[in-house]
């Protein structure tokens, strides 16, 4: 996810990131702009000053969405829920927030202010057009974005997760049941339903000779019944790995090796014996000081005839913070670490002292061996 997007600014502690997906709706939305929308309303507006409303006003539609999602981020924040980072790409924007509420009152204020703030911004807009009505080259994008932040705010209403409308009925079905995994469970089924609902509704659109629109709304509702799905599913894996331990799964048989192995020596004597996906390099194997890890996939950057001449110091990757754990980390936070920051492993230490490894091949087999002893 990292490696997709761009790095934009922090605010109030939260990390803003552009998704390269982000440039192809803006794109869309410059060209419809652009090219219909205003010049079907201000038609005798100079070619100037038509490019400069279309980007100002294309950019405070992606302000909307920053700000909807920020005010989710905030009362998170507030009520003790680390927030990492929000995306905006081409379905809009979404918080990544570390980890699910605690109850049904912090799931329903974090839930409702998404909605609350994009009709907050429709009041704003609003009134700035009732103002400027008659200053058609300011009224008609103010009134523009007054509606497309009522639509935003009603859209994220439907009651189906994962939109905020369907975060609003788990908790209030997690407080009567008392059940999260329930709550869930309903919630993502509906989320499910709107989103073939709103696929078909697309369907029907393309066939009916609305193809753009039609084939935008297939993918909304193909991307709300996908995350739907998956919110389930990952909350189910979070369940089944609830209180388990770094410690329980590492691999902790780890074989570390010297930075001044050759990568020739590294592949026969070491990825073809012990079949391991990566190994841990120390500058020194008494000590075992660690610089970094070595993945196979390190390996192939490099041609098949230099290996004999390379060393593995030579192209080892510098160990970073990011990249290590204690082993009284909980498994689901060390995924969710693995997942924000792009990793195929973590490395797991007490104090200066390398003691194991973990990897995502670790974890879904841990799991899977658990699975069907049960």
């Amino acid at each position: 996810m990292l490696k997709s997007s761009i790095r934009l600014f922090k605010i109030f502690g939260i990390e803003i990131r552009l998704d390269y997906s982000w440039f192809i709706i803006f794109a869309l939305f410059a060209y419809y702009f652009g090219f219909f929308y205003f010049p079907g309303l201000l038609p005798d507006l100079n070619q100037g000053l038509l490019i400069i409303i279309t980007i100002i006003t294309v950019l405070l539609f992606f302000f909307s969405i920053l700000f909807h999602e920020m005010s989710h981020s905030l009362v998170a924040k507030k009520r003790g829920i680390p927030v990492e980072r929000i995306s905006l790409f081409i379905f809009g924007g979404m918080a990544q927030i570390k980890k699910e509420p605690d109850n049904p009152y912090s799931e329903f204020v974090m839930a409702i202010a998404g909605p609350v703030a994009s009709f907050f911004l429709a009041i704003v807009f609003g009134i700035i057009w009732a103002f400027t009505r008659s200053l058609s080259i300011i009224g008609e994008p103010v009134k523009y974005l007054a509606l497309i932040n009522v639509m935003l705010g009603v859209f994220n209403l439907l009651p189906g997760y994962p939109l905020d409308g369907g975060r609003i009925v788990r908790a209030i079905i997690w407080k009567v049941t008392g059940n999260f995994k329930r709550a869930t469970f309903i919630a993502s089924n509906i989320g499910r339903v709107i989103g073939f609902l709103i696929i078909g509704t697309g369907i029907y659109f393309v066939f009916t000779g609305n193809f753009l629109n039609g084939i935008w709304l297939a993918f909304i509702g193909w991307f709300l019944q996908t995350q739907a799905s998956m919110g389930y599913k990952q909350l189910i894996f979070e369940t089944s790995i609830k209180g388990i331990k770094v410690e329980d799964i590492m691999n902790k048989d780890i074989v570390s090796i010297s930075k001044d192995l050759t990568l020739d020596n590294l592949v026969n004597n070491y990825f073809m014996k012990y079949r391991y996906g990566r190994f841990p390099v120390v500058k020194d194997i008494d000590a075992e000081e660690i610089i970094g890890v070595i993945s196979i996939h390190d390996i192939k950057n490099v041609p098949r005839d230099q290996w004999s001449a390379t060393k593995v110091g030579d192209i080892v990757k510098p160990v970073s913070k990011r990249e290590i754990i204690n082993m009284d980390m909980e498994v689901a936070d060390a995924i969710r670490k693995m997942s924000s920051n792009n990793l195929g492993h973590l490395v797991v230490m007490t104090g200066n002292k390398l003691i194991g490894l973990i990897t995502k091949s670790d974890v879904m087999g841990f799991i899977k061996f658990r699975s069907e002893l049960h």
